[in-house]
């Protein structure tokens, strides 16, 4: 496949949230990369987990310094349009919400807790092992796969409850099984939940990503979701977009030409990406 056919990305982290860079040097990497899109999306303000999202009025300055820098790049001929968006978890409050949707371009939903509040703080079915491991054994007598159930059942309930443009790292839950062992994906009874949950979030509408970033960062071997969920989604007709999910502006495009052929192979007819005028969609061809 030509080089850098996939001109953007969706799913971008400043140094507002958990990601190393500034927005406005995120801004330049995508401008150096030849990039025609590039969308922001903080880890929204939530109210519980103030180390990793934009609590305590971050959120704020993050959305008035992002229009700042949309309002220049859209200024600035070649420049890449900036869209101004924000990763919000299921947990997030409704009417937190309800703002969100108003100020922003686009919403990525994701789930990342499993509990917000487990011996003082919360525990991310991403996060530490060790704390996962322990509530798991405590809350649901070390039942692995009861515990990826709730995890779906959060997921896909967000996905209908908010309608968010982009289902984030829809098979989040599989880094338990890939990188701590702690079920085995390959699992019967494992697909039948996840296939099932990835019927409902068909259901729900919204643009699947395939995230490369958990690979970007040395953690997983494959994006999300899995091959077997990718291809379920395609043959449902379900549309999909690339993101790198990037914390560091120097991984901005990490994966995402691997992504698209492998797509391609999978007899996906085209890819969603972020817009370059007033449109949040424009269609890239597999072709």
């Amino acid at each position: 496949m030509e080089k850098g056919l996939f001109l953007s990305n969706a799913h971008t982290h400043t140094n507002y949230c958990d990601g190393l860079n500034t927005p406005r040097e995120m801004a330049e990497a995508a401008n150096r990369l030849g990039f025609v899109s590039l969308g922001f999306s903080g880890h929204g303000a939530q109210g519980f987990d103030p180390a990793y999202a934009m609590d305590g009025g971050r959120q704020e300055r993050y959305l008035r310094e992002l229009r700042g820098l949309q309002a220049e790049a859209r200024n600035t001929p070649g420049a890449a349009r900036l869209w101004v968006g924000v990763e919000q978890d299921a947990t997030v409050p409704a009417a937190l919400k309800a703002q969100n949707r108003m100020d922003f371009d686009y919403i990525i939903g994701c789930t990342h807790y499993v509990c917000v509040d487990y011996k003082g703080g919360p525990v991310a079915a991403d996060g530490y092992a060790p704390l996962l491991l322990d509530y798991v054994k405590e809350m649901y007598h070390g039942d692995m796969l009861a515990m990826v159930r709730y995890y779906y059942e959060a997921h896909t309930r967000m996905l209908a409850e908010d309608r968010p443009d982009i289902i984030g790292h829809f098979d989040l839950v599989r880094k338990a099984a890939e990188c701590y062992g702690f079920y085995d994906a390959g699992d019967p009874a494992y697909r039948k939940l996840a296939l099932s949950a990835l019927e409902k979030a068909r259901a729900a509408g919204g643009v699947l990503e395939v995230n490369t970033g958990g690979v970007a960062r040395g953690i997983m071997r494959n994006p999300y979701p899995s091959e077997e969920l990718l291809r379920a989604w395609l043959e449902m007709g379900g549309q999909v977009t690339l993101t790198s999910d990037c914390h560091d502006a120097e991984k901005l495009d990490f994966g995402l030409d691997e992504a698209f052929s492998r797509l391609k192979a999978l007899g996906c007819q085209s890819v969603l990406r972020l817009g370059t005028g007033s449109e949040l969609w424009e269609e890239v061809s597999c072709g």
